[in-house]
């Protein structure tokens, strides 16, 4: 599987004109998506990104001709008037960024893993059942050899209401708004080959049906080639189902796999799959078939007199025990919305720890995101596929959001953070080359006008945090910018 492979999820026909999913870099989308949620409006799971426009737009159509309050309407509108720039046969973008310093050091949903200095053309066509973008992008401060990039192209084909997809796209799964324990948009896309539902349809079977609407994403993808085990192969699975307004529940599982000198089988790969015997088994290899993470996820979300407030949890294991995830590392956290007018503040608060048992208290480092066979560990290209702040370290956010009545957005996100805290690190991560204790604040202000998508910033990082062993603290400004047409 080349490098160069194109990624996307599929359409249904009845949205085939339309870009097919909403990414996890669109802040204020998602923001809109939790309103609607809260209230009942959009009945779909929401918690794995990117998010398919099929399983919300028959929701968001019904909701027209509702009574809805004014923070719903501005919510709704806004989606729907999103949808109708993505139905576009043609179109084309162009982005720039600037930034002093390395600022990607902890990446939250609506963040890029592009680096401080880049810039990328893009091209997309949607016709009756193909979707596709071809996006090339030069990040000026990275090694040569990736300067230049096919991130975020994709090609994407509808059989029903599946879809089969080609490339290399961001994903986050969770309900978490700083931290995705499992897979985040820390690291570039691996590139791959994905299916997925497109529309979020309850079992019709009465035994099932209590689950309500249901999603499924499945993908398999190639790691690069400068590694430990060359060229494995990354699976992952993920079901979420919501079985009431308020509740979402998810399991999700990846693996590690193959690569140069182990086997590739699907008899092996059953094994891996059913976790039965060892891969490729020999007097010098008898590891673990693959590098396995799984865990659930649950989010409840509901409406009060002062907006929609809920709670969530993640819990994803290293081991399995008993057919159950074991060496749990845990990510949970508060989130909600305090409407104003027509002035929405959106909070979260989230707590993030990497150390296997650090919550029960029996600690047990260097073992989230590791592996004997596959030492480079639970990782793309120097950046870990889950939690930015890497193994063995915890953080704690407060995330603030204000979205004004004319589409502009200001953002807060303060941070307590320690890396390794035993002392310990991969040399061959990022973040196992960071360590100490301080704080961290990005403020931003984001807007909107035609075709000019802008943010703007400062980020504060304290000099007690020594990042990737060579810079000692981060201030800097930045700035985004994107023009579509």
């Amino acid at each position: 599987m080349s490098a160069c492979l194109l990624a996307a999820s599929a359409v249904a026909s009845s949205i085939a004109s339309a870009k097919p999913w909403i990414g996890p870099n669109e802040l204020d989308l998602r923001h809109h998506i939790e309103l609607l949620s809260s209230t009942g409006i959009i009945t779909a799971p929401t918690t794995q990104w990117p998010l398919m426009w099929g399983s919300i737009l028959p929701d968001l159509k019904r909701a027209q001709a509702r009574n809805l309050s004014a923070l719903e309407r501005q919510a709704l509108d806004a989606l729907l008037a999103r949808f109708e720039q993505e139905r576009k046969p043609f179109s084309a973008s162009i982005e720039l960024a600037h930034s002093e310093q390395e600022r990607r050091f902890l990446t939250g949903f609506g963040d890029s893993n592009n680096a401080p200095e880049y810039g990328a053309v893009s091209a997309e066509f949607m016709g009756s059942s193909w979707a596709g973008e071809l996006r090339l992008s030069y990040d000026i401060p990275d090694a040569p050899r990736e300067h230049r990039r096919l991130d975020g192209s994709y090609l994407a084909r509808a059989f029903g209401n599946w879809g089969v997809t080609l490339g290399a796209i961001d994903r986050w799964w969770g309900a978490g708004w700083q931290s995705s324990l499992l897979l985040s948009n820390n690291a570039r896309p691996v590139p791959g080959i994905s299916l997925q539902r497109n529309r979020a349809h309850e079992f019709e079977t009465p035994l099932l049906s209590w689950l309500g609407p249901w999603q499924l994403q499945a993908f398999i993808g190639q790691m690069e080639e400068d590694r430990s085990i060359p060229q494995a192969k990354l699976l992952g699975l993920r079901v979420s189902a919501k079985p009431t307004q308020w509740l979402e529940i998810a399991a999700s599982r990846t693996a590690q796999w193959g690569g140069d000198g182990r086997s590739e089988s699907l008899s092996n790969l059953k094994d891996v799959i059913i976790g039965n015997v060892d891969n490729n088994p020999s007097p010098q290899n008898t590891d673990d078939p693959s590098n396995q993470l799984a865990g659930f996820d649950i989010k409840t979300l509901w409406q009060t007199p002062w907006g929609n407030q809920g709670f969530y949890i993640q819990h994803i294991g290293e081991d399995e025990a008993g057919l159950q995830p074991s060496r749990l590392m845990h990510s949970f956290g508060a989130n909600g919305l305090i409407g104003i007018a027509r002035h929405r503040l959106h909070w979260f608060y989230e707590v993030t720890r990497t150390t296997i048992g650090a919550v029960i208290g029996d600690e047990r480092p260097n073992l989230a995101y590791e592996h004997g066979t596959y030492s480079t560990g639970y990782r793309y290209k120097g950046r870990s596929l889950g939690a930015s702040i890497d193994n063995d370290s915890k953080l704690d956010t407060f995330g603030l959001d204000w979205m004004l009545p004319d589409g502009s957005r200001y953002s807060l996100r303060y941070s307590d953070v320690s890396l390794n805290i035993d002392g310990g690190g991969n040399a061959r991560s990022l973040a196992g080359r960071s360590k100490g204790e301080g704080s961290t604040l990005e403020l931003s202000y984001h807007w909107r006008w035609a075709g000019l998508n802008t943010e703007v910033g400062y980020l504060k990082v304290d000099d007690g945090l020594r990042l990737y062993g060579r810079e000692q603290g981060v201030e800097t400004a930045f700035i985004e910018a994107n023009y579509r047409w």
